[in-house]
């Protein structure tokens, strides 16, 4: 029966694991909320966009004979 001596130990080696993990999580949150990490991953993304948003483009004229169309950006 040294079966249920080495269960028992490690039952309590993962519960003591879990609960370690858990508190760290609980002081780490502690700043940041629920909304804030579920947006994380959009973060640098979002940032890319941004610069590529806010760079100049260049302006490519219109061909000859269509004076009236609109600039063609890239």
């Amino acid at each position: 029966m040294s079966v249920i001596p080495l269960t028992v130990c490690f039952s309590l080696l993962l519960a003591g694991l879990f609960i370690g993990l858990f508190v760290h999580e609980q002081r780490r949150r502690r700043f940041t909320s629920a909304e804030h990490d579920s947006l994380l991953p959009l973060a640098e993304e979002t940032a890319r966009e941004a610069d590529r948003r806010s760079a100049p483009r260049p302006h490519v004229p219109a061909a000859a004979g269509d004076a009236d169309s609109d600039p063609i950006y890239f």
